[in-house]
């Protein structure tokens, strides 16, 4: 039975976040596994407890690693006048940080279905959309997804001059425009947008 527009719009929000939170599981784990061997090799105490305090931490929006290992590798540098343990911490940090941004568009993109720089893009436009608020960075690539399903299920194909074409939301960048000659596989589960319209009754 065809879905109503709204019902469609909330099924794939609700598949978009969790193929979201899936990413978020993968990079969370890539950074959890860097720091486990990063503090272990570094020779720190309790070195479980603090990768999984660190990742925890990294998980809150806006906050990240920087917020607990830059502190810190100045607290051993400068306090704890310790140079080896404050300079191999913050060389740690660098070096998880870069994999982390190597690595956190191609797992979004592969968890959500969109290329890295779309990713990228939606985040970025997220981010200042929302007054430079961290939650951006999360709402923008959300939105953007469920938008560009909801519009890949509702024009499956553009036909022009005869010849099938597929538009920007289609293929997404870089991509060829030509259409593929079989349906999408979503085809079949139309959008009834009829039960978001109201009747109007005749004069």
């Amino acid at each position: 039975m065809p879905r109503s527009f709204s019902e469609h719009v909330a099924r794939e929000g609700a598949l978009t976040l969790r193929d979201w939170l899936k990413s978020q599981v993968i990079l969370s784990t890539i950074t959890l596994v860097g720091l486990l061997i990063g503090l272990k090799l570094i020779g720190i105490g309790h070195w479980i407890l603090a990768a999984l305090a660190i990742t925890v931490v990294d998980l809150l929006p806006v906050l990240g690693l920087s917020v607990t290992m830059i502190p810190w590798a100045f607290y051993e540098l400068v306090f704890a006048k310790d140079t080896r343990t404050g300079l191999l911490i913050f060389l740690l940090f660098v070096i998880i940080m870069v994999l982390k941004q190597v690595l956190d568009p191609f797992v979004r993109s592969a968890s959500l279905g969109i290329s890295p720089w779309e990713e990228i893009v939606a985040s970025v436009a997220g981010f200042v959309l929302t007054g430079m608020n961290g939650i951006g960075l999360i709402l923008g690539p959300v939105v953007y997804i469920v938008g560009k399903k909801v519009y890949r299920t509702s024009h499956p194909v553009n036909e022009v001059n005869g010849r099938g074409s597929r538009g920007y939301f289609d293929r997404g960048f870089g991509q060829s425009g030509q259409a593929s000659s079989a349906p999408p596989a979503d085809y079949a589960d139309a959008i009834d947008i009829t039960n978001d319209v109201e009747e109007v009754p005749d004069e």
